[in-house]
């Protein structure tokens, strides 16, 4: 996955570079092959379960939990989770243990606890990603093989809430990405909430969800954050500087950091068609109590007492 984020937007120059020393036929053909492998490409559950495998490379372990009252809550109401914080690049909580797992059609292996919902629902589960992301390639060709990727525009948005589709999202966006400092437990929630005012309209329930160990993957570059900010304004995305402990490969993880995501108990939204300003504002500072609450129940049992959640 990290290698497409780079090599796939280096295809389109590479292309240009064939047609430039006079290989046009070389060029159409390899033009032609990416524009139908981004154009056809689909879920495919022998690709989702060679992704899980990757949770393999962490030597402590990578799991995934749920307080009571959240499985309680999934049996009886198709949710939005809401998960934090991003991490550097593909947020290795929300990939690896979102709804990926779902996806793989093997339950018994990579969510016993699904067997409390019924398959068809399990099988329709989603997530969003930023829209820019679909339009490079490979990183495009990987994201639909998983089959519950979507761009997360207004439209499709709605789509999802309409359908009652349970679906993953990282409210911190690309901002989470640009704040990113190994060590520190920091979430882009503060002026970030019109994934409340969705829930709002429809009555949904969100589904807090943080990843320990997120933040401790990888060491980041500090220097250049107002460029980054550009890219994000102007772009739709940032190309994050970021490296793990291994020189002869400088994209993995560190592989002596568990990853242990957490679902905490959900909060149920009244259904309000048209909220106002301060409707939103009120159940947001709700939900930043939930996930801050989430953090400081659980912070300590997994090794982070000493953090604290900082909200940006």
């Amino acid at each position: 996955m990290l290698g497409t984020m780079v090599i796939g937007p280096l295809i389109p120059l590479f292309i240009f570079g064939l047609a430039a020393v006079g290989s046009y036929t070389v060029a159409f053909t390899l033009l032609s092959l990416v524009l139908t492998s981004m154009a056809f490409a689909s879920h495919s559950p022998s690709w989702c379960r060679f992704f899980l495998r990757s949770s393999g490379w962490f030597k402590e372990g990578c799991f995934l939990h749920f307080e009571q009252r959240s499985i309680d809550s999934i049996k009886e109401h198709s949710s939005m989770w809401a998960m934090h914080p991003h991490g550097t690049s593909i947020g290795f909580g929300f990939s690896l243990n979102g709804a990926v797992r779902l996806r793989a059609e093997d339950e018994a292996t990579y969510l016993p606890i699904a067997f409390t919902v019924p398959k068809e629902r399990l099988r329709r589960c989603n997530g969003v990603q930023a829209p820019a992301m679909f339009k490079v390639p490979l990183l495009r060709n990987a994201l639909l093989g998983f089959g519950c990727a979507t761009p997360a525009t207004k439209p499709e948005m709605h789509k999802l809430f309409a359908g009652n589709v349970d679906f993953g999202i990282l409210p911190g966006g690309m901002e989470e990405v640009a704040l990113y400092t190994r060590g520190r437990e920091r979430v882009f929630l503060k002026n970030r909430a019109g994934f409340i005012k969705y829930a709002l309209q429809y009555g949904y329930l969100v589904q807090p969800g943080y990843t320990f160990g997120e933040c401790d993957m990888y060491t980041s570059m500090q220097a250049g954050a107002g460029v980054r900010m550009w890219m994000l304004k102007h772009i739709g995305l940032i190309i994050p500087v970021f490296w793990g402990p291994y020189w002869y490969a400088p994209w993995l993880p560190r592989r002596d950091v568990p990853l242990h995501t957490v679902i905490g108990s959900p909060l149920k939204l009244p259904v309000i068609e048209d909220p106002t300003k301060e409707d939103v504002k009120k159940w947001h500072g709700v939900y930043v109590e939930k996930l801050t609450e989430l953090f400081d129940t659980h912070k300590g049992r997994f090794g982070y007492g000493d953090r604290e959640l900082e909200i940006v």
